[in-house]
């Protein structure tokens, strides 16, 4: 599905897609296998932008929202070439459309996102989340983190799969990480939008999350 505008074509894109992206300007090197949303900006038949939408981690979402963490989607990563080699000016105007018009924000009312200072710029500055601001988000903790690097030396998350975990991380030093939220509904009541708006959690008969917890979904009654 595109979604053409006067200034950019922004898609529904799959991970084959923009991987390569990904791997080749993102500074953790890498893309999550299991994504809730994925969007691309194409020029010429490539992706010289791209967006990826999952779920965060629980404690992650229930700092966000802790009335419906289940209602809170993460921007988990975001990428895109240099712009010498696009026409797209602001990433943060396709990243706009995608919170207000593409997402589904009856399921999820909380969005939350972070910029990491210790990634650069292509004009070598620290990344202050301008983007963010210029696309509604509104900023709020700011805390300093251990930075974790790969056996290739790419900067990588202890967060994998579900769970977090070492996973023979090595360590590079510090960073400091800026939280940022966008919420559709008055803060506190998202469990209320959320069930306005027809969604219900509901059991997955035989079927257990690695937890052992009973393993759930939400549906969207009539």
């Amino acid at each position: 599905m595109s979604d053409l505008d006067p200034m950019y074509d922004l898609r529904v894109a799959t991970r084959d897609e923009v991987l390569p992206l990904f791997e080749r300007y993102h500074g953790y090197k890498s893309l999550s296998r299991s994504m809730t949303y994925c969007f691309a900006v194409i020029e010429d038949g490539r992706p010289v932008a791209a967006y990826a939408w999952q779920p965060p981690p629980v404690g992650a979402a229930r700092a966000v929202c802790p009335e419906a963490p289940h209602g809170v989607l993460a921007l988990s990563r975001m990428v895109a070439v240099p712009k010498a080699e696009r026409r797209l000016k602001h990433i943060s105007k396709p990243l706009r459309r995608q919170m207000n018009h593409r997402i589904d924000r009856t399921r999820w009312p909380a969005l939350v996102t972070y910029s990491d200072e210790g990634q650069r710029n292509e004009r070598g500055d620290p990344h202050n989340g301008f983007v963010y601001a210029c696309s509604g988000w509104t900023p709020t903790i700011r805390s300093r983190r251990p930075v974790h690097i790969d056996s290739a030396g790419a900067r990588a998350s202890t967060y994998s799969n579900g769970k977090h975990g070492r996973r023979d991380l090595g360590s590079a030093g510090w960073t400091w990480i800026q939280r940022w939220e966008n919420f559709v509904c008055p803060r506190g009541e998202a469990l209320a939008w959320m069930t306005a708006h027809g969604w219900e959690r509901v059991a997955i008969p035989g079927k257990v999350w690695a937890s052992g917890q009973p393993a759930h979904t939400f549906v969207r009654r009539p």
